[in-house]
């Protein structure tokens, strides 16, 4: 039988090792040292069961139609054109972050002649946690997930020659840098620990695993516009969709978001008579809530839900537009 031989050399004094097969630990018989041997390894596939059948996603997206400020006529317009379930695959990995975070934290007092005092406090916080992460390991188009959240329920391989599958098509070692970012960001926030002067952190990678999990797919059309939202094949939960917005909910937003602005605003300059701080905040409050009515307004003909790559409007943009509402308020 013809097998496949490895030459391993010792990174200390480069003598050659000899280990058993299965082993991974070794003492080098020449200079003592103690390695850890690791080769390449498949990775661990997981496939959750698909629970629901097309009447459960297509009973859950009337259910989401009803919920929200999506068209009022939506449950009775709308009209379900496919629903299909997909197996989407998503890296899971946990990583362990060991270390320690040292800084201190301010506390200020005033006396009773206004004289403000400043106190440092050292804070010192072991982290020694497991935290778990995951990301989709295929381009999911404009499905609207990206990260998995329910790693409950049923495994099982039975459906996989019935549903179709994606494949994965993105690096597992960028996942696990990914991971190692996302559970060093997660340690620092458990730290609480406001100003950091020292931190020795080391996050390391515990267990990799490609979790193919199931989705349903409804595509839906309403007033000659397609639509669509997915369906947990897992939970029976909604996942993401998008659905259209009532014109009504965005005449009464701009309405009484722009009047509810504007009387916060005179209101804050009226009174702001003897105080010019008072007229600042209500100006400050007045602009904001016109910000958000704006923002309603703008995108409030479509309602998103899930994890979609939209294009979110900038600063200078809501500014113009509430700059626009004010003109055509103002002519009226």
């Amino acid at each position: 039988m013809i097998g496949i031989s490895v030459g391993l050399n010792c990174p200390a004094c480069g003598g050659a090792i000899q280990i058993s097969e299965g082993e991974n630990t070794v003492i080098c018989q020449y200079c003592n040292s103690t390695l850890f041997i690791e080769g390449d390894k498949g990775v661990h596939t997981i496939a959750f069961k698909n629970r629901y059948q097309r009447e459960h996603a297509i009973a859950a997206t009337f259910d989401w139609w009803r919920r929200g400020l999506k068209a009022r006529d939506l449950p009775k317009s709308g009209k379900i054109l496919e629903a299909y379930p997909i197996y989407l695959p998503f890296w899971n990995v946990t990583t362990r972050v060991a270390g320690w975070i040292c800084g201190y934290e301010e506390r200020r007092y005033t006396d009773q002649r206004g004289n403000v005092r400043v106190e440092r406090i050292p804070k010192e916080v072991m982290v020694l946690q497991d935290y778990t992460f995951s990301e989709i390991a295929c381009d999911p188009g404009d499905l609207g997930i990206a990260h998995l959240k329910n790693l409950q329920g049923e495994t099982t391989f039975e459906d996989f020659e019935m549903i179709p599958t994606f494949e994965s098509t993105t690096s597992k070692d960028d996942a696990i840098a990914h991971a190692r970012a996302d559970a060093i960001n997660r340690a620092r926030a458990y730290a609480k620990v406001p100003n950091v002067t020292f931190e020795r952190i080391h996050a390391i990678p515990k267990r990799l695993s490609l979790i193919y999990y199931p989705v349903w797919v409804v595509r839906y059309s309403y007033r000659d516009r397609m639509y669509m939202n997915t369906v947990d094949g897992v939970t029976g939960a909604i996942l993401s969709g998008r659905a259209p917005g009532d014109p009504l909910y965005q005449s009464l937003a701009i309405t009484g978001g722009t009047s509810i602005g504007g009387l916060i605003a005179a209101g804050g300059i009226l009174a702001g008579a003897a105080d010019w701080r008072i007229a600042a905040a209500g100006v400050v409050v007045g602009s904001i809530v016109l910000a958000i009515t704006y923002l309603f307004f703008r995108h409030g003909s479509e309602i998103v839900q899930g994890e979609f790559k939209s294009k979110r409007p900038t600063a200078k943009e809501t500014i113009q537009g509430i700059q626009q509402i004010a003109s055509q308020l103002g002519r009226v």
